[in-house]
């Protein structure tokens, strides 16, 4: 698997971003103030501020309902898991190790993200573990059957609509939009005619907003925000109460967008790339 590189969240990359317009300010040649410089900035930050405001709008909604459809969906898979100890035998251990195996392919894809394809053909086999089962015509077995369906068709639907969500993303051309107004925005700050100090501080601040607004639409769209892939923590705990071990993927330990707890003292790390032959080893926490 290639290195990764440390991901860039909002606070991060605006703190980089700060340290280099305050190194253009100092540094760059005075300039002779530019005449409708301030009508060009009033124009520019509005249509800045609508676009920027619609699309953050449009993506934290977006966030909070992926959010919502993956706790439903862990929360219907651990009932699902608890309901087939009603049947036992070796129908739990192949339940457990086809869960086991789809959220493994989930967070190889970054959970949220585009994973409805890797993981269906182990929803595909939990389906046909169930109809394999050879049930009395007891009322008994009949309910536990139509709450175990009942529970895959729930993921199911989550499943649907997760991914659904997961494709409303900015096009190219917004996002060049959005570039191309922030660009004259922080062009325009440097011809203010404005005493120097007043003008360099409120360039460097202004300008390190912008570049904020910019990395949190970003963070968003990538289901990162604040620099931490998204709904990790559930995912684990299913991990937990089917009696397996905590998975990360590499690439998300190696770019920081996975926090282990310290009180993990065992877990696993997903050396493949997705979509390939599972290679796993078991990390002891120390």
């Amino acid at each position: 698997m290639s290195a990764s590189m440390k991901y860039i969240h909002a606070v991060r990359g605006s703190f980089i971003a700060c340290c280099v317009f305050i190194l253009a300010v100092i540094f760059l040649p005075e300039r002779e103030p530019l005449q409708n410089v301030e009508l060009i900035l009033t124009v520019s930050t509005f249509l800045f501020a609508i676009l920027a405001g619609f699309f953050l709008s449009r993506l934290n909604a977006r966030y909070d309902k992926i959010i919502s459809f993956i706790s439903d969906e862990d929360s219907y898979w651990l009932s699902f898991y608890r309901a087939s100890f009603v049947i036992g035998g070796k129908f739990v251990d192949k339940v457990r190790d086809e869960m086991d195996k789809y959220y493994i392919a989930a967070y190889d894809s970054e959970v949220g993200n585009y994973y409805y394809k890797q993981t269906t053909q182990n929803l595909e086999n939990v389906y046909m573990e169930l109809y394999k089962l050879k049930l009395s015509a007891s009322s008994k077995d009949a309910e536990v059957f139509q709450v175990m369906l009942n529970c895959l068709s729930e993921i199911e639907i989550a499943r649907n609509q997760s991914s659904v969500s997961t494709r409303e993303r900015l096009t190219a051309g917004h996002w060049l939009v959005l570039l191309l107004l922030a660009f004259i925005i922080v062009f325009f700050m440097f011809f203010l005619d404005l005493p120097q100090p007043y003008s360099q501080a409120l360039t460097v601040l202004l300008s390190t907003v912008l570049v904020l607004v910019l990395l949190i639409i970003r963070d968003l769209q990538n289901l990162k925000l604040g620099g931490y892939a998204l709904s990790i923590e559930s995912g684990q705990e299913v991990f937990e109460s089917i009696g397996k071990l905590r998975y990360y993927p590499q690439s998300l330990i190696k770019d920081g967008t996975v926090d282990i707890p310290k009180n993990v003292k065992k877990y696993r790390v997903g050396l493949h790339n997705p979509g390939e032959k599972f290679k796993i080893k078991v990390v002891n926490n120390v």
